[in-house]
């Protein structure tokens, strides 16, 4: 069984490292050359951030694009503003029977790789694995937690083989038939962090420690709740809030993936977070200011990013 992972930063190396420890082929694939390039000549060395244990697995690895070709699963990890040109790219590579997966962040990737791939192949997933990309060849595993995937028609029997894989991975990893409301529920989650540590450049643990900043996270998180009870999604949790609080306290040493991003000159995924939000509400007549805000601070800090 070929698995191929397109989007070798933090988060696809370490499901691309675990992998290796079944007995599957599995690739990591990227554009960043000095990542692969360490990795092939050192291993993928990834670091555990509660304990600082290591261990190094060696996946192979490429930056040739046609080495994808013919994989039984594909994993998107890029950044959700590459999602839809890489679904493009390779849409002429998957087989009949390639089962194509988005663990990505924020709200919006499914429905692109649908539109591409179509719904008997595409699945939906959310995970509370954390990974920080430390340096070329090296990432940081900085929260664990589980795994839930669906596929977009809702047969799913063809995913328990990928469900299992991952389990002997030590990924903890169930199917889960009702996948919308786990990826609204890990929204609100990103929601109410992932900005707010691109804007101060704090680790996730340290915005609890400044009451300014904890009521900012509120009244992101309620803008949010505000919307999702308009749409009729069912959280995972009882207290959205004390979720958002929890999680950052989880993963305090966690860099969120938009500040990585910040912290390495690229595009945030903010229009797939709060954006997402902001767009949820426009339709539905709910105000949000607070999340328009930081969704503009967020879009100008990025356009400064790029200059």
């Amino acid at each position: 069984m070929k698995i191929a992972i397109v989007g070798a930063g933090a988060m696809g190396s370490l499901f691309g490292g675990f992998l290796t420890r079944t007995s599957n082929e599995v690739l990591l694939y990227d554009i960043n050359k000095g990542h692969i390039d360490a990795v092939k000549r050192d291993g993928l060395i990834v670091e555990e951030a509660a304990s600082g244990k290591t261990d190094t697995y060696k996946p192979e690895v490429s930056c040739d694009p046609e080495d994808v070709r013919g994989s039984d699963v594909i994993i998107i990890f890029v950044k959700s503003t590459a999602t839809e040109r890489v679904a493009r790219q390779f849409e002429s590579m998957a087989k009949p029977d390639t089962i194509v997966v988005t663990l990505q962040n924020g709200l919006g990737n499914e429905e692109i790789i649908r539109k591409t791939f179509g719904e008997k192949r595409t699945a939906a997933g959310v995970t509370s694995q954390g990974a920080t990309f430390r340096e070329q060849g090296r990432i940081i595993h900085a929260g664990t937690g589980p795994t839930y995937l669906c596929m977009s028609d809702r047969k799913n029997e063809r995913l328990r083989f990928f469900v299992e894989m991952l389990n002997d991975a030590g990924i903890e990893s169930y199917i889960e038939d009702d996948i919308e409301n786990l990826v609204w529920s890990k929204l609100i989650i990103n929601v109410g962090i992932n900005a707010l540590t691109a804007l101060t450049g704090l680790h996730n643990g340290r915005l609890l420690d400044f009451p300014e900043i904890r009521q900012v996270m509120s009244d992101l998180v309620l803008e949010a709740v505000s919307v999702v009870s308009r749409r009729g999604i069912t959280l995972t949790y009882t207290d959205p809030l004390e979720a958002v609080f929890n999680v950052a306290e989880k993963t305090a040493r966690n860099r969120s993936s938009m500040l990585q991003d910040f912290d390495r000159k690229k595009a945030s995924e903010i229009d797939f977070i709060n954006g997402a939000i902001v767009r949820e509400a426009e339709k539905l007549g709910i105000p949000v200011p607070v999340n328009s805000t930081v969704t503009r601070l967020i879009r100008t800090m990025d356009t400064l990013n790029q200059e």
